[in-house]
């Protein structure tokens, strides 16, 4: 009597699926961005660092883009005036920062793929860069840099999910004291 084998007819496809299900990423995830921090402080002339990260099962490489966008035309107040929170809590959006692009200064910072980074014309002359894998630094921030900043995470093969947060920057003054 010839010995009966273990192994189930239809092993080949039970390797097929185990080793395709390692190889491919499942279809319900995707690219996964987020920020430490929903509002920022800088004091001026101050670096930042704007954090940012991501998460992803793709191997390609990731093009990670900043953008600012400056506050609503109605916002009524300036940074550095000491009267910058107006109250509003977590989750909810300030009138001056919600309003449409059409109102507002948008403008690309930086964009970062691999290990190339690229300035947009406006902040060429400036000291800035993306450092570990996504996040913003600007060396000596100015009135000007308040305002919204998005980190977009862009991967050729990995479209689905969040791929972009956001951090509202305030650039604040510091006062010296009077010498009499």
């Amino acid at each position: 009597m010839a010995p009966q084998s273990v192994i189930p007819e239809r092993a080949d496809l039970w390797v097929c699926l185990f080793l395709g299900s390692s190889v491919f990423p499942p279809s319900s995830s995707g690219v996964q961005v987020f920020v430490r921090d929903e509002k920022k402080y800088a004091v001026l002339f101050q670096s930042v660092v704007l954090p940012c990260q991501y998460t992803t099962v793709s191997y390609q490489t990731a093009v990670v883009q900043w953008v600012y966008k400056s506050y609503c035309r109605d916002r009524g107040l300036t940074s550095g005036t000491g009267g910058i929170s107006r109250g509003y809590e977590k989750g909810m959006t300030a009138s001056y920062l919600d309003c449409s692009d059409n109102s507002r200064t948008v403008r690309t910072v930086a964009s970062i793929s691999g290990s190339s980074v690229t300035l947009s014309e406006y902040y060429k002359n400036r000291d800035i860069s993306i450092i570990n894998k996504a996040d913003l630094r600007i060396g000596e921030v100015q009135w000007g840099d308040s305002g919204v900043y998005i980190c977009k995470v862009v991967i050729s093969d990995d479209l689905e999910g969040q791929n972009e947060a956001s951090v509202e920057l305030l650039v604040l003054a510091v006062q010296c004291p009077t010498i009499k």
